[in-house]
């Protein structure tokens, strides 16, 4: 059966703005989420000013933060505007605001900052250090035209984070009407090996298809590199869904899976993190 997870004391989605180009599709993404999910919405910003004559102090920085803050309220009431939308305005890096609200939210959204466009994943870019580090879920927005275009796929292992990701794909389906691709991959090299896997995949699926009887799923086990094959299965996607760990949770705080998608994904990106909810 499904684990049981505590509810959060907060079930509310929080999503960061800042002046960046993909902020506002983070808005977007986010109040279609607060509104598919029935959540309340909050938007956070950050002043983040170093007292060294270098920068303007607060009280010249603050009207430009509630004009930004207020055009993303806008946004976010053009996209979903029964949503219950609230505004944190904080001090530091959006980074470390964002990361003080995951131990409430039930999820941070926030732009992708433009990852692709690296050679390498930059694991100091803020969306990187949010996957790696929050205390809640992660969904990254991408460009707004593969915005809910194609199914949700979820890479499933056989990890605690694996079965997290299950649960939030299933949830996610069935909030977007969608069809949900289960991916696990393998290493291709015995068909018996393959039949074992495929067998496991359908007992963890098994009990989420009770619950989500609505879902139409499809099971696929495809050999290959994992970081590789799910990459591929982004192509089509609407949504990703992938842990932030793998199997191998004390290697680092992001699996290569979870980094290779926030690198080359086109399509939104979620990092399920397998972290104890708070009650």
């Amino acid at each position: 059966m499904p684990t049981q997870h505590p509810q959060r004391a907060e079930s509310r989605i929080a999503v960061g703005v800042d002046d960046s180009a993909s902020s506002l599709s983070a808005v977007r993404l986010a109040a279609r989420e607060a509104a598919l999910q029935r959540r309340p919405l909050r938007l956070v910003h950050a002043l983040n000013w170093i007292p060294d004559g270098s920068a303007p102090p607060d009280g010249e920085l603050r009207p430009a933060a509630e004009a930004l803050v207020g055009r993303a309220t806008a946004v976010a009431a053009e996209v979903a505007p029964r949503i219950d939308t609230s505004v944190e305005i904080g001090e530091g890096t959006l980074t470390a605001t964002l990361l003080r609200e995951s131990h409430l939210a039930g999820l941070i959204v926030m732009g992708d900052g433009d990852l692709s466009h690296h050679t390498c994943l930059p694991m100091d870019a803020p969306a990187v250090q949010l996957a790696a580090r929050a205390n809640c879920t992660v969904m990254l927005a991408r460009g707004e035209q593969r915005c809910g275009l194609g199914p949700v796929v979820v890479g499933v292992d056989r990890s605690a984070g694996g079965e997290r990701a299950l649960e939030f794909a299933f949830e996610a389906a069935s909030h977007r009407h969608a069809e949900l691709v289960v991916v696990r991959v393998t290493d291709g090299d015995s068909p018996d090996a393959d039949d074992v896997t495929a067998a496991q995949l359908a007992e963890a699926v098994g009990p989420w298809q009770e619950k989500h009887p609505g879902v139409s799923t499809r099971r696929q086990v495809l050999p290959g590199e994992p970081a590789a094959v799910m990459v591929a299965q982004s192509q089509s996607a609407g949504l990703l869904v992938v842990g932030a760990r793998g199997e191998h949770p004390l290697r680092g705080p992001l699996g290569p899976v979870a980094q290779a998608v926030l690198h080359h994904s086109p399509c939104p990106v979620v990092i399920v993190r397998d972290i104890p909810a708070i009650v």
